[in-house]
C-alpha cells in the first residue's frame, strides 16, 4: 500500500463516521508538533490503520533472475540496462555466493564493452578474491589481458588549468557563514525574513557559495548507478552487506553511510520503497536519525534542539559556538533544525496530511529498529515525543528548503538538453536564498559529488538581494502560471521585478524586440551564433573554454536591457556551459529496468 493510499483510506473512513471534522477541530487546537503527530498515530491505532512492513532477505534465486535479465540485455546490446540488472544480482546476492560473484564477472564484462576497462580491471581483481571465480578464471584473465592493452593505447587525460579557473572560488570566505564569498551578507526583515544581499559588487561568473550540504538521499532511478552515500560516479559499487537496497563506491562509503544513517534505515528500505514516499519524505526521516547519530545520546540532541530553538530569530540563528565564534554551517544540524516551516501558512488538511507521514515513519521506528529503544517508560516516550516533532517539523520544512542535484544527458540524437535528477540535500545557506522569476545567481554541483556552488548569473550591485530560482522562470510560463503555483507549493507572492512588471515570456519577447545598441548586437552575434550554441547542445567542451569569459561579458553588458531574448539567449548559453562543467552523462543512464522488490 502506498503512502498516499493510507492518506486517502484515513479519511474515507473519518469521514463515514462522522469525526472529520472533530478531528480538524482536535488537530487545530494542538500547539506543538510532537502532540499534531502522537494525535494522528493513536487514530491509525484505534482503527488499525498501520500498514504492514515488508520483508526482502538477500537470495540466490532473486539474483539470478536478475542475472539472467541483464543476460538478455547484454545479448540485445542494450549495455546501461544489462549494468543496472548486474548490480541488481549483486544487491540480491547473499555474500561470498557463486551469485556475487558471477554478477561482477558478468557486470565486468558490460564495462569492457562500454570502454570502462579500468572499472572493468577492478570488478576482475575482486572476482579473483572470491572462491568461486575458478569457475570462470579463463574467460576472466582473458578480458583482464584485453582491458590491460586497451589501456596501454589510450591517453590520460590531464586537468585543465582553464577549466579549473572557471570552477576555482576566488576571493575570501566568511569565518560565521561557511563556504559563503565575504561579498555576501545575510540580513532579516519582516517582509522577506532571512535572505542575502551583496556587500560589494559581484560580476557575472563569480562563484558565491561552495556548500557540503547536512545530508543528502538518491533517487530511486540513479541508485543503480552512483553511491548512494556520496553520489559518486565510480562504478565498481559494492552492496549492503544486509538488505537488497543500497551501494556504494567504498568500504568507506559503506561504513559511513551505516554509522549516519544506515543502520536504522536498513531494515525499513523494502517498505519504504514499496509504499512509494518521495525523495523528500525519505529525506526528512533520513535528517532526522543523523541527528541523533552525530549525537553522544538522547539528552546531547536535546540540549542542542534547546539551545537552537533559543537563538531563533537573533542574530545567531541557526548558528552553533565553536570555540569562541558563532558558525552557521551544513555539517552542523542546529542550521537544518531551525529553517522555517511556513506552518501559519498551512491548511489544516496538509498539516494532516504530514502528520500521517510522520506517524507512519514513528511506527516503522518503533517495530523494526532500536533507535527508540530506553531504559523506562518515562524516557521512551520522552524519545517518542521528540522524534514525532523533529519528523513532522522536517516533512514541512524540506519540500521548501532543500535542493535538487541534476545531471544533463543527451535527448537520444546528441543533444545534450535533457536533465535527470540525482539527489535532493539539506544545504543550509542555499536555503536562505530568496526566489526571483529573474534570479541572478544560478546553482552548479560536479556530477558524481555533493558539494553546491552558487554563480552569479547577472551582475549584482552592492545592496541588492541575491535571488535563487525555485523552478519558475519568466521567460517560461506567464505570471499568473507562476504566482499560482509558488502560492500553492512554497507558501509565497512573488514580488519579483518579473512579476511586478509583467515580464513577457521569451517567445513573447520575440514580438516585441528591444533596441539593443550595435555594437552588443555585434558581438552577441559572433560570440553567440547558431553554429555556437549547437556545439554547446553537442556538450563539447572546447566551445566552453574558448566563449565561456566572452558568454559572461555579454550576459553584463545586456543586463540592463532585461527583458530582452537577446539576454535570455546569453543566459541560457552561459547555463549550458556549466551544465558541461558539471559533467554530461549519456543517453544509457536514462534507460530504466523494470524490477520490483521481491521478484517471486
Amino acid at each position: 500500500m502506498i503512502i498516499d493510499t493510507v492518506y486517502e483510506s484515513i479519511i474515507k473512513k473519518l469521514t463515514t463516521d462522522g469525526k472529520i471534522e472533530n478531528m480538524s477541530q482536535e488537530l487545530r487546537k494542538k500547539d506543538n508538533n510532537n502532540d499534531r503527530v502522537l494525535f494522528v498515530y493513536k487514530i491509525f491505532d484505534d482503527y488499525n490503520f498501520f500498514p504492514n512492513t515488508l520483508e526482502v532477505s538477500k537470495d540466490e534465486n532473486a539474483s539470478t533472475h536478475y542475472r539472467n535479465l541483464g543476460n538478455q540485455s547484454y545479448t540485445k546490446k542494450d549495455l546501461y540496462k544489462a549494468w543496472q540488472y548486474y548490480n541488481l544480482s549483486l544487491m540480491y546476492a547473499p555474500s561470498d555466493s557463486i551469485s556475487f560473484c558471477l554478477a561482477l564477472s558478468n557486470r565486468s564484462a558490460v564495462f569492457f564493452e562500454l570502454s570502462k576497462y579500468e572499472g572493468c580491471l577492478r570488478d576482475i581483481d575482486l572476482c579473483f578474491s572470491y572462491k568461486y571465480s575458478e569457475q570462470i578464471k579463463d574467460k576472466l584473465i582473458k578480458r583482464k589481458e584485453l582491458c590491460i592493452e586497451a589501456l596501454c593505447k589510450i591517453k590520460k587525460e590531464e586537468e585543465d588549468p582553464e577549466i579549473q579557473d572557471i570552477l576555482s572560488f576566488k576571493g575570501l570566505k566568511s569565518e560565521q557563514y561557511v563556504g559563503a564569498n565575504l561579498k555576501l551578507k545575510v540580513v532579516s526583515s519582516k517582509e522577506m525574513g532571512r535572505h542575502v544581499v551583496a556587500q560589494q559588487d559581484i560580476k557575472v561568473g563569480e562563484i558565491l557559495v561552495e556548500e557540503q550540504p547536512y545530508t543528502q538521499i538518491i533517487s530511486r532511478d540513479q541508485m543503480l548507478f552512483a553511491c548512494n552515500h556520496c553520489l559518486s560516479t565510480q562504478i565498481n559499487l559494492i552492496p549492503c552487506k544486509d538488505c537488497c537496497f543500497a551501494l556504494y563506491c567504498s568500504e568507506e562509503c559503506r561504513n559511513n553511510s551505516w554509522k549516519e544513517y544506515h543502520y536504522v534505515e536498513c531494515p525499513l528500505m523494502p517498505t519504504l520503497l514499496d509504499m512509494s514516499f518521495t525523495k523528500l519524505e525519505l529525506l526528512a526521516l533520513r535528517i532526522v536519525i543523523k541527528a541523533r547519530s552525530e549525537h553522544d545520546d538522547w539528552k546531547s540532541l536535546y540540549k542542542i534542539i534547546e539551545d537552537a530553538e533559543s537563538n531563533v530569530g537573533t542574530e545567531f540563528h541557526g548558528h552553533v559556538k565553536v570555540g569562541d565564534k558563532w558558525i552557521y554551517d551544513s555539517k552542523y544540524y542546529t542550521s537544518i533544525h531551525t529553517l522555517a516551516t511556513n506552518f501559519d501558512k498551512r491548511s489544516v488538511s496538509d498539516i494532516f496530511q504530514k502528520s500521517v507521514t510522520a506517524a507512519v515513519f514513528l511506527k516503522f521506528l518503533l517495530d523494526k529498529t532500536d533507535l527508540l529503544n530506553a531504559d523506562s517508560d518515562e524516557e521512551k516516550n520522552e524519545i517518542c515525543q521528540c522524534v514525532a516533532g523533529l519528523l513532522l517539523l522536517h516533512i514541512m520544512t524540506v519540500p521548501t528548503n532543500m535542493h535538487g542535484l541534476t545531471v544533463t544527458t543527451d535527448n537520444g540524437e546528441g543533444k545534450y538538453v535533457s536533465e535527470i535528477n540525482v539527489s535532493s540535500g539539506a544545504y543550509a545557506f542555499h536555503s536562505l536564498f530568496n526566489h526571483s522569476c529573474a534570479p541572478n545567481v544560478v546553482r552548479f554541483t560536479k556530477h558524481g559529488t555533493s558539494k553546491m556552488k552558487l554563480f552569479a548569473l547577472r551582475p549584482i550591485k552592492k545592496g541588492m538581494q541575491i535571488f535563487d530560482n525555485y523552478g519558475f522562470h519568466h521567460g517560461l510560463e506567464d505570471c499568473m502560471e507562476r504566482q499560482t503555483t509558488l502560492r500553492f507549493q512554497y507558501k509565497f507572492t512573488c514580488m519579483c521585478e518579473a512579476c511586478v512588471n509583467l515580464w513577457p515570456t521569451y517567445f513573447q519577447l520575440l514580438m516585441h524586440r528591444k533596441r539593443i545598441p550595435n555594437k552588443i548586437l555585434r558581438n552577441k552575434n559572433k560570440w553567440l551564433t547558431t553554429n555556437i550554441i549547437d556545439r554547446l547542445q553537442n556538450g563539447d567542451m572546447d566551445t566552453v573554454r574558448k566563449f565561456y569569459h566572452k558568454i559572461c561579458a555579454l550576459c553584463e553588458e545586456l543586463d540592463s536591457f532585461a527583458p530582452s531574448t537577446e539576454l535570455c539567449d546569453c543566459q541560457e548559453a552561459l547555463k549550458q556551459c556549466l551544465f558541461i562543467l558539471q559533467g554530461l552523462v549519456l543517453y544509457g543512464y536514462n534507460q530504466k529496468v523494470d524490477w520490483t522488490l521481491k521478484p517471486f
